[in-house]
């Protein structure tokens, strides 16, 4: 129990410090690892504003642990089938239980034969990502919900399997976030046990008041001012205020986030490639204009999310089959919005392939060079005036130029996609 409890804590500590559960926390599920089981990531898990505790992610099951169970946590045990309890701080759910997971108001809900566990993850994109992709094989036994088919089946295409396992990231400018000292302050003080916080505040209050005795009053008011202002409610208010329509786009993770979110990042990877530096894509760079290119995909993006949004939920009777067949119009436009990322990916692939061979195009070159050497050593050194060193090195320089050229020429015919507009919903 002890390496489990060792193990897990280590991933624990991949999280950023104002993410990562207790330590107590997921010493109490350790308990729940089976043997064998490999261990994805371990995140904080929260039920309610004020309870929290430990999720593993693992190879076979989702395990959560409390180290002081409360109403919430309690409850979920309560709930749970008796082989999936460990004591009263430790619960194990297999993967193969795992019905659905669907959105909620306030985060993401994993549903079970027995119960749904309500989670809160908001300002924690990774673990609501993480939790989706549990819900792979539940999606396909739903084929009438449209909303759930879009979120998870799997498409061919390429920006489909490029998709990060980190969550979305689509930005043309930057968007400041709630984030900073204050609100690392306030997390930090959340995370603190109950006891901690009111022990540490009794303690600093009476302190001040003793000997410096006004400063303990404005001590309580600065405190109480602290956690106003980083406390969850604030946090969003502040996130919607700042937020751009981009980040609401990449946090939608609707067919149309990912294709934005893939144009982005073929376009980015493009531009690190030393090829497209380089003055064999000198007209290239002059005819394409990557940047608008992508800010047309996150356009049309942002539109086709904007219909999603307007359509709203699906509603029942005679109204829904004129829902359905306008949300599948809306999946369609979307994918054809997909056939511009995967030019652009394409071009990168294409252009990191250029990379290569431009690297080994200078390396044949100067081999070219040091031939020239070689030969007259060799000639000196031979009765029969042989060039040994030259004719090899010319043969394989004219062969990856010659690539090199229809490298330039495929890119050329990999961007003709991006000629034509694209069809708006």
């Amino acid at each position: 129990m002890e390496q489990a409890a060792e193990l897990l804590w280590r991933a624990a500590l991949r999280r950023p410090w104002t993410k990562r559960p207790l330590k107590t926390d997921v010493e109490a599920m350790a308990a729940a690892l089976a043997p064998g089981d490999v261990i994805d990531r371990v995140f904080r898990a929260r039920w309610a504003g004020t309870s929290s505790g430990a999720l593993a992610i693992t190879s076979g099951a989702l395990l959560f642990g409390q180290a002081r169970p409360r109403q919430h946590f309690t409850e979920m045990l309560r709930l749970a089938r008796p082989g999936h309890r460990h004591g009263p701080r430790a619960l194990v759910i297999p993967r193969s239980d795992v019905r659905k997971v669907s959105v909620t108001s306030e985060g993401v809900a994993v549903h079970t034969d027995n119960q749904v566990i309500a989670l809160l993850t908001k300002g924690d994109p990774e673990l609501r990502t993480a939790l989706f992709r549990l819900s792979h094989r539940s999606v396909r036994s739903d084929p009438d919900n449209p909303k759930s088919r879009t979120r998870v089946l799997p498409h061919e295409a390429l920006w489909n399997t490029r998709h990060p396992q980190g969550g979305n990231r689509i930005e043309r400018r930057y968007w400041p976030t709630p984030t900073g000292t204050l609100q690392d302050a306030g997390d930090a003080w959340r995370r603190l046990p109950p006891w901690s916080q009111w022990a540490l505040a009794v303690g600093v209050f009476v302190g001040l008041q003793t000997f410096v005795a006004p400063v303990g009053v404005l001590f309580a008011i600065l405190l109480l001012t602290l956690l106003g202002l980083t406390g969850e409610a604030a946090v969003e208010r502040r996130r919607l205020a700042l937020t751009g329509p981009e980040t609401e786009l990449a946090e939608a993770d609707w067919i149309e986030a990912r294709v934005a979110g893939a144009a982005c990042r073929a376009w980015e990877a493009t531009l690190r490639e030393p090829s497209w530096s380089s003055p064999a894509l000198d007209a290239t760079r002059a005819a394409f204009d990557g940047d608008h290119e992508v800010d047309a995909v996150i356009d049309l993006a942002l539109r086709i999310h904007d219909a999603r949004t307007q359509l709203g939920a699906m509603p029942t009777g005679p109204a829904r089959v004129i829902w359905q067949q306008q949300w599948t119009a809306l999946d369609a436009a979307a994918e054809r919005l997909g056939e511009r990322a995967d030019a652009l990916i394409r071009h990168r692939e294409q252009a990191a392939q250029l990379s290569r061979e431009l690297a080994q195009l200078a390396e044949l070159e100067r081999f070219e060079r040091s031939a020239l050497v070689v030969d007259d050593l060799t000639i000196a050194m031979s009765v029969g005036g042989e060039r040994a060193g030259l004719s090899p090195v010319a043969d394989d320089i004219a062969g990856t130029r010659a690539a090199v050229r229809e490298l330039i020429e495929l890119m050329t015919d990999t961007r003709a996609p991006l000629a034509t507009p694209v069809d708006a919903p």
